[in-house]
């Protein structure tokens, strides 16, 4: 991918957490360019879960500085740090399983003048009506780009795993954060549905929202990201384009094998 010329729109300086003896994430300092893809790649035990729960909120850390916007956020709660336009998916899809495809569409969208999900019923001024349903249409119509319009009124709950990776990316389109976090997107997701995944993350990007994936599969990193930083042992060990890193050292030591000489 080409890379566009831009600032930071994370910055994370000497992020530490320990559990026990153990040191989870050790000292670990990286930034992700605001507009870009940035992968963050790594073994299994390298950190990378543990770093994106302390940026995000889910855990506190020791010691270290995450910078949003220019905002110190670490040790703020997550729904804090999701209003302030960061945020994250899991592993798994999590969805509301008991609304249909197009309410955890809609739902997605934080108003702080929405007093409930159902306010709009009562009490509600026409400004608020009309706004309910210019989300409603917008919605709708980012289910028919991530071709989903049929499934529109199937409750979420019965879709399927990649089912729900989709619903999952139509609620990010709809929330439109600065920056999201995806935890490892391609986790069993055949290729036809991760080409589609890979072109709603050039849609984000494309939309204004900078871009973090966590991931394993190295073909989609190497697909979508604009810059990889590799992390082992709790710390970052190199970064840059991934093309770069085939003849790193120190990443083909750690990591990558004979998967980056192939």
């Amino acid at each position: 991918m080409t890379t566009p010329t831009a600032g930071p729109a994370l910055e994370v300086r000497g992020l530490t957490k320990r559990f026990g003896g153990v040191i989870a994430v050790d000292a670990c300092s990286f930034e992700a360019p605001l507009g870009q893809v940035t992968g963050l790649i790594g073994p299994n035990g390298a950190g990378k879960s543990t770093a994106i729960d302390l940026i995000s909120g889910f855990k506190l850390p020791d010691s270290g500085t995450v910078l949003f916007k220019g905002r110190e956020i670490q040790g703020l709660p997550p729904h804090q740090i999701s209003r302030l336009g960061l945020i994250r998916t899991f592993q798994s899809p999590r969805e509301w399983p008991g609304l249909t495809v197009l309410e955890n569409v809609v739902m997605a969208r934080w108003d702080p003048g929405r007093e409930g999900l159902f306010s709009g019923l009562v009490g509600l001024g026409r400004a608020h009506r009309v706004k309910a349903e210019d989300e409603l249409i917008q919605a709708r119509e980012i289910l028919d780009e991530f071709g989903l319009s049929a499934l529109r009124n199937e409750r979420a709950g019965n879709l399927s795993g990649g089912q729900k990776r989709l619903v999952e990316f139509a609620r990010i389109r709809m929330a439109a954060p600065e920056l999201v976090i995806l935890d490892e997107p391609m986790g069993g997701v055949n290729p036809v549905l991760g080409e589609r995944m890979a072109l709603a993350i050039e849609g984000f990007i494309a939309s204004g929202t900078s871009v973090i994936v966590v991931e394993h599969n190295l073909p989609f990193i190497e697909r979508v990201t604009h810059h990889v930083i590799v992390m082992a042992q709790g710390t970052v060990i190199a970064e840059g384009p991934f093309e770069s890193l085939r003849s790193n050292a120190d990443v083909v030591d750690a990591y990558l094998g004979e998967q980056v000489r192939q």
